[in-house]
């Protein structure tokens, strides 16, 4: 992949190096391994950073040059894919799905799929995951395919207008129909996932609204939307159980009762969904609104139940 940028009469005097860093929002590292795959360019011609502009060029910066090899190994697999331009893809991640690599599992997870993907449309394979979604979490996964895309991705989520919206649902119901749930959470032990809300942790905000509520089985169920104004680990799972209303089919943040609940109606994993993030797009500057259908069919058939 090629960027290039018309450099400015009035740019006459200034080094390439400041118009990569400033104008094309280039990070030093990606800079430094251009520098080293030669892969920078003005008219045509290879150039070193220091290079002084006149005013009028046109830079080009091959990214495919200084791309870093890609660390997932390419697989065959299904995708449900919701969105693609030539910077970004987004997926919607199943349910028990691992989104990318690990010690523990190398094969077999989104990320392998996603370099699959464009290792057979585009010819490379290379892709960052912008986002990850905890195993049995399922939902929208943002992807980008080169660094480049992953810094400005980043960036873009980051915003003040970005958002990242979950579905839930939960046992019992939250005292008020909607409210921010504004509680540190903790890491106890250091060598275990679980995590707790506790006055020595990170700051951690969530957003929620109920949307409906129900009776199963006796018991009051809730539909919950949240959104996230912090991202930590388990964050959502850790609030509400902290809050009274864990989540159903969550195997790791639960009550007798919610346990009970989840295996009666065949709930698992924890019932929760990243269905809608909206960001300002770093290929074309406009804002996405992108939204993935629950396609689980615990989390569906319990839903239905509750209308």
């Amino acid at each position: 992949m090629e960027i290039k940028y018309r450099v400015p009469q009035d740019s006459q005097g200034r080094k390439l190096q400041n118009v990569l860093r400033t104008d094309m929002q280039l990070s030093a590292s990606m800079v430094r391994r251009l520098k080293r795959a030669d892969g920078i360019f003005v008219d045509g011609k290879s150039q070193y950073t220091n290079y002084i502009l006149r005013g009028g060029e046109t830079i080009t910066a091959d990214l495919s040059r200084a791309e870093p090899e890609c660390d997932n190994v390419p697989q065959d697999g299904t995708l449900d894919i919701l969105y693609e331009n030539e910077g970004i893809l987004l997926v919607n991640k199943p349910s028990g799905m691992i989104t990318h690599p690990s010690r523990a599992q190398y094969m077999d997870t989104l990320s392998n799929y996603v370099a699959g993907y464009l290792k057979r449309t585009t010819g490379h394979g290379t892709c960052h995951s912008v986002n990850r979604l905890d195993r049995g979490t399922s939902g929208i996964v943002l992807f980008a395919k080169n660094s480049f895309y992953m810094t400005r991705a980043i960036e873009s989520l980051k915003k003040d207008d970005a958002f990242k919206e979950y579905i839930a649902i939960v046992l019992g119901s939250f005292p008020e129909n909607e409210g921010t749930i504004d509680l540190p959470i903790y890491r106890p032990d250091g060598r275990d996932i679980i995590r707790t809300v506790d006055s020595r942790g990170q700051k951690a905000v969530t957003h929620y609204k109920t949307i409906k509520k129900g009776v199963i089985a006796g018991e009051i169920v809730s539909q919950v939307s949240f959104i996230l104004e912090t991202g930590r680990t388990h964050q959502i799972r850790v609030h509400c159980l902290h809050s009274g209303c864990p989540i159903l089919g969550d195997n790791m943040y639960f009550t007798q009762r919610s346990s009970e609940l989840s295996s009666t109606l065949g709930i698992s994993p924890q019932a929760l969904h990243a269905f809608h993030m909206g960001f300002c797009d770093p290929v074309s500057g406009k804002f996405l609104d992108i939204c993935a259908d629950i396609k689980r069919p615990d989390m569906i058939a319990a839903l239905e139940s509750m209308e």
